[in-house]
């Protein structure tokens, strides 16, 4: 599962704890900059759709009687910047507004991919990590072993030889005992 190169790896110890799960939180807070301009651009571009429908009904009086969604019709297209102008005083600056909700609504869409983007390889450190952290506790957990083992080993090799030297003093003992039995008689008499 380890893609990483030994220097890659290098890198990806020496990062903090939680690193991830950082990028991943900064990946979130993108894409929620980003869902906040598309909303702010959905709404300019309803306020505007609403605006060409107010001066259609005020240019035609005689079409206002139910309002049947005549100034959509009339709306297509501008949000990318082919808005027609009207005579009521909207002179070039009208095109670049139309576009502004428009504009707003595709740089909150870019944001919320770059802030996806940014919270998956968030994840992917996160988890990249992870296995390294398991890895190396398997590790250490291996060392652990292989040194309990050999403290067993010393432990029992010291007992043996605990056992041997106290073989050796009984031995001593029994010694000190027949030479005391067999000296001692034969000095006082």
């Amino acid at each position: 599962m380890n893609q990483w190169k030994p220097e890659e790896d290098h890198i990806l110890n020496s990062l903090p704890t939680n690193f991830g799960d950082k990028i991943d939180l900064f990946g979130t807070l993108i894409v929620n900059i980003g869902n906040i301009l598309t909303i702010l651009g959905i709404a300019v571009e309803a306020q505007e759709v609403a605006e060409i429908e107010e001066e259609e009904v005020l240019e035609n009086p005689d079409t206002s009687g139910a309002g049947t969604g005549s100034g959509t019709s009339s709306r297509k297209g501008k949000g990318k910047g082919k808005g027609k102008e009207t005579g009521s005083g909207s002179g070039p600056g009208s095109e670049s507004e139309s576009n502004v909700g428009f504009v707003l609504a595709l740089l909150g869409a870019i944001l919320i991919t770059i802030g996806d983007l940014v919270s998956t390889s968030g994840i992917a450190l996160e988890i990249e990590l992870s296995a390294i952290s398991e890895k190396k506790a398997e590790q250490e957990a291996k060392e652990q072993s292989r040194k309990m083992r050999k403290m067993e080993n010393q432990i029992t090799s010291l007992q043996k030889d605990m056992n041997s030297l106290l073989q050796v003093s009984e031995s001593l003992k029994r010694e000190v005992i027949f030479l005391q039995n067999v000296i001692y008689p034969n000095y006082h008499q």
